[in-house]
């Protein structure tokens, strides 16, 4: 198992964002997606390049120092990790690939159920070390933004389904 530094989550949230932006756009090149679809997709990509910017804008104010350091952290990173490496979206490749092979746009948006899921687990727990109350703020911002697309896609999941 690799290293990383507490400040590594905040490059890890990142890069769970970029690639959900991934799967949600390679999501909008489909054929088969109605109008409503379509506008939800898009809604759902242009928010996780908000989360992005959201965690870069973290990046530069957090350092070390402003999570904190806890007996239980070396297993909290080993948990993270984890986490990471079974993401539904661990890379931007296999979010791209997720999206073009779903069978239908229902499954596409189980994918997408998941993937938010996944991300609101990582945050959470990231949250439990953040000591900073802006940052705090602001991860529990997105795990409420990330709650919210669940809501949503699962409201258009039973609309397609009936």
């Amino acid at each position: 198992m690799s290293f990383f530094t507490k400040n590594d989550i905040i490059e890890m949230a990142v890069k769970m964002e970029q690639n959900g932006y991934a799967f949600y756009d390679e999501a909008l090149q489909r054929k088969d997606l109605d109008a409503e679809t379509q506008a939800i997709l898009t809604k759902l990509r242009d928010e996780e390049k908000q989360h992005e910017k959201t965690f870069l804008a973290l990046r530069s104010k957090i350092d070390n120092l402003d999570l904190r350091e806890s007996p239980g952290w070396k297993e909290a990173k080993s948990y993270i990790e984890s986490m990471v490496e079974s993401h539904v979206f661990n890379d931007e490749g296999k979010a791209i690939q997720l999206a073009q092979k779903a069978e239908n746009a229902t499954e596409l948006l189980k994918y997408a159920v998941q993937f938010e899921k996944d991300t609101i687990l990582f945050f959470y727990t990231f949250s439990r070390y953040v000591q900073e109350k802006k940052a705090d703020e602001a991860v529990n911002a997105i795990i409420n933004e990330e709650s919210k697309h669940i809501r949503l896609l699962r409201e258009l999941i039973k609309e397609i389904l009936n």
